[in-house]
């Protein structure tokens, strides 16, 4: 009878642990390299049909045209800056039951666009509108 001296093959058993140690390591990158911002909800209350009847007055709307991030907002023509709190008043206190429509040109960010309705909103104004670029005439 021969001899068999031949061991039988072994399975090497693959490890998990360096597999672990990399997921791990990639789970503490990306959790040390991302950046938690808090979220601010913006309150969008959706309007409810009735059967009356509203029509808009024409002569109390007012519109204001954001063409730049610079922190102004144009109205016929003239400047305002947001950090002229007696302008913004003064302007809400002509119109209070005038509709404030926002009109922003390419180019600008939401940032400034939410930034001068919630100036707008907390002066007083009683409804803010962000106008549509393709549904407003253009007027000059």
């Amino acid at each position: 009878m021969p001899l068999n001296l031949s061991q039988p093959k072994r399975k090497n058993a693959i490890s998990l642990t360096p597999l672990i140690d990399v997921v791990f390591i990639l789970l503490l990158f990306f959790m040390l390299t991302s950046s938690f911002v808090p979220w601010r909800i913006v309150d969008t209350p959706l309007s409810v049909a009735s059967d009356v009847l509203v029509t808009p007055q024409e002569k109390d709307n007012v519109v204001l045209t954001l063409k730049l991030n610079d922190d102004q907002v144009w109205m016929n023509d003239r400047p305002i800056r947001f950090a002229d709190q007696a302008r913004f008043q003064a302007l809400i206190a002509d119109h209070s039951e005038g509709i404030f429509i926002i009109k922003a040109e390419e180019g600008v960010t939401l940032q400034t666009l939410m930034h001068l309705a919630d100036r707008l909103k907390l002066n007083g104004a009683k409804i803010v509108s962000i106008a549509n670029a393709f549904a407003m005439p253009e007027t000059k």
